[in-house]
């Protein structure tokens, strides 16, 4: 089954080399992050500032570890480790995030059509 992991970080540099570290453990087959902004109370102060969101694609088998170095790694004090489990999931999508997570050799990802 595949999973996704959500976290956020301070800057792109953080998230850039914890996505680079995860992808290479095999712990993740694949982390979006984009540049959001966030508003959220904390230390008795509501702050309003940017952010990057990140997506932890991985399956069920590895998401334990997973979660594990996102803590071990993250830059903040306190971390979210949100975990989403997808209802449905494309078979084809499923069987290359279970290759990419595992031991064995990882099968492309094509983002082309099919011809």
């Amino acid at each position: 089954m595949g999973v996704i992991i959500v976290s956020t970080y301070p800057d792109a540099k953080s998230i850039s080399k914890v996505a680079h570290h995860m992808v290479e453990k095999k712990l993740a087959a694949c982390v979006n992050y984009t540049k959001i902004n966030s508003v959220y109370f904390w230390q008795g102060k509501i702050h309003d500032s940017g952010e990057f969101l990140a997506l932890f694609k991985t399956t069920s088998k590895s998401k334990q570890s997973l979660k594990k170095e996102i803590a071990k790694t993250h830059p903040y004090e306190v971390p979210e480790i949100a975990e989403i489990k997808p209802d449905d999931i494309n078979i084809p999508y499923l069987k290359w995030l279970q290759d990419s997570t595992l031991k064995g050799k990882p099968k492309k990802r094509h983002n082309s059509s099919k011809s």
